[in-house]
């Protein structure tokens, strides 16, 4: 057995076996194991998340092989760091056969700013740079990031300008963290002359750097800002990207600027950027939400015109909408169509149009549907039969409506107090109180908590049937047991 066995070994991940043969290799004196072989075998174990067996690995090369390199030394501090053995990585530091380099420090560093714990990573910093170690624009990058999210701008700043005095030029990125940090403090005015600051700096802002500042205003109520940045990128022959128009034009719509929000969207093709799907899923959100249905579907059409294909997230929007306003036919067509338009219906497509039909009356539509999406695959949730119960309920069609609930137990499927009071409340109004009882007997039976409204439904039936005796019992007992408000007790009294 030899090298070119355990390297075989090694590169096919048997990884017990490989430490087996190198153990056998040492006892039989054999010839040193390769540092290329042992530092994968190394970094296969700290992976698995074996730690001790990876740091066998590194003791035998130390004792019995060539002298490890730094590299096969950073894995293991790595594989330390990773399993939160942060003061075993210290000491592999401290005795480490070579000397360290800026690797090995990045990696404790960045562990220990992961961890929160800034001050020890700058103590490690000044360590690297007494052992003659320069950082790198990632070593500064990690620190100063960290001191953004744990201790402040304050501290970024004073890290970048240290950087820039050991001649680490910062880079984009840098850049970036340090001007995210000021926006999470709410320093928006001190951003933008920082953003404009940075060509003296030699670096130009791109489109996150513009990203970050410009969603920092909008979160900030400041659009205005925001339009004058973006007036001042395309001025400037900067190229916005779809994400920066799309950032201004979600919070426009937010807002309900959705005429604002529709100039935006109008002006992108003029400066080469063509909206997504998602810029206009963010207008047609915001029209349905306020109720505007024809405008929804008027840029909808648009939007197709336009050679923007939408989502079944568009889709979803509008049908939605269309069912909240009673347009239901309109929203089952619209569903037919979705094939056609390269969109396959998911689940929310199929409930929120069985919703809409039940609660206009066309319940043996939705049935359809609920055969149709059944028959596609698509397994029905609670919300489809809560929307299904309450329509056959309130048509008056109780057995089925009973019959369904009854078969949720087999789907798997827990009713909730709502769904059983729909049912309950037509028993009730209906004159079959006993049936209603009958029922609450089986929602206690099957672990379903009756609500308030269960208790005045069955209470409103009692009276309603004039069983009035039996319903002040009951009324007294659930106000004895605090099950009902004195607000609500005080209410029935009145009806009785």
């Amino acid at each position: 057995m030899s090298n070119d066995d355990f390297h075989l070994l090694v590169r096919n991940g048997e990884l017990e076996s490989a430490l087996g043969l190198l153990e056998s290799m040492i006892l039989r004196g054999g010839e040193a194991p390769g540092i290329i072989p042992c530092t994968s075998l190394i970094l296969g174990f700290c992976r698995s998340g074996r730690i001790t067996a990876a740091r066998r690995v590194l003791d035998i090369v130390e004792v019995y092989g060539a002298l490890p390199d730094v590299i096969m030394y950073n894995v293991m501090i790595s594989g330390y760091c990773k399993s939160g053995k942060i003061d075993e990585a210290f000491r592999l530091l401290d005795r480490m056969w070579v000397s360290p380099d800026v690797v090995t420090f990045n990696t404790i560093i960045q562990n220990l700013c992961e961890q929160g714990e800034v001050s020890r990573a700058c103590e490690v910093l000044e360590d690297m740079l007494k052992r003659a170690c320069n950082p790198n624009v990632i070593t500064y990058t990690i620190l100063i990031e960290a001191a953004c999210k744990n201790s402040g701008v304050a501290l970024a700043m004073k890290l970048l300008d240290e950087m820039r005095a050991k001649g680490c030029t910062p880079d984009l990125v840098t850049y970036n963290v340090v001007l995210n940090g000021i926006c999470r403090e709410g320093k928006l005015d001190e951003a933008i002359r920082f953003v404009n600051d940075m060509p003296s700096y030699g670096c130009n802002p791109n489109a996150i750097t513009h990203d970050i500042i410009l969603r920092s205003l909008c979160s900030a109520g400041r659009w205005m800002d925001a339009e004058k940045l973006l007036s001042g990128m395309i001025n400037q022959g900067r190229r916005p990207k779809v994400v920066t128009f799309n950032i201004l034009i979600n919070f426009l719509c937010r807002k309900g600027l959705t005429s604002r929000a529709m100039d935006i969207l109008k002006t992108m093709s003029d400066h080469g950027c063509m909206p997504n799907s998602q810029s206009y899923n963010c207008l047609l959100c915001a029209l349905c939400e306020n109720n505007k249905v024809d405008r929804a579907i008027k840029c909808l059409n648009t939007m197709v015109s336009q050679g923007c294909y939408p989502d079944i997230f568009t889709f979803n929007t509008l049908i939605t909408a269309l069912c909240k306003n009673g347009k239901v036919d309109s929203a089952v067509e619209m569903l037919s169509q979705l094939s056609s338009k390269g969109c396959r219906p998911v689940l929310i497509s199929y409930n929120s149009l069985i919703d809409g039909l039940s609660k206009v009356g066309k319940i043996d539509k939705a049935l359809e549907l609920l055969n149709e999406m059944e028959g596609k695959g698509m397994m029905p949730d609670r919300i489809t039969y809560s929307s299904l119960i309450a329509g056959l309920s309130k048509e008056g069609r109780v057995e089925k409506a009973i019959a369904m609930l009854q078969g949720l137990q087999s789907l798997r499927i827990k009713p909730t107090a709502v769904i059983y009071n729909s049912v309950l409340s037509v028993l009730c109004k209906g004159s079959m109180t006993d049936r209603a009882i009958d029922l609450y007997a089986y929602m206690v039976s099957q672990g379903c908590v009756p609500t308030e409204s269960t208790y005045r439904i069955l209470i409103e039936g009692l009276i309603h049937e004039g069983f009035g005796d039996e319903a002040v019992d009951l009324l007294g007992e659930l106000c004895s047991r605090g099950v009902l408000k004195k607000a609500s007790m005080q209410q029935l009294v009145a009806t009785m």
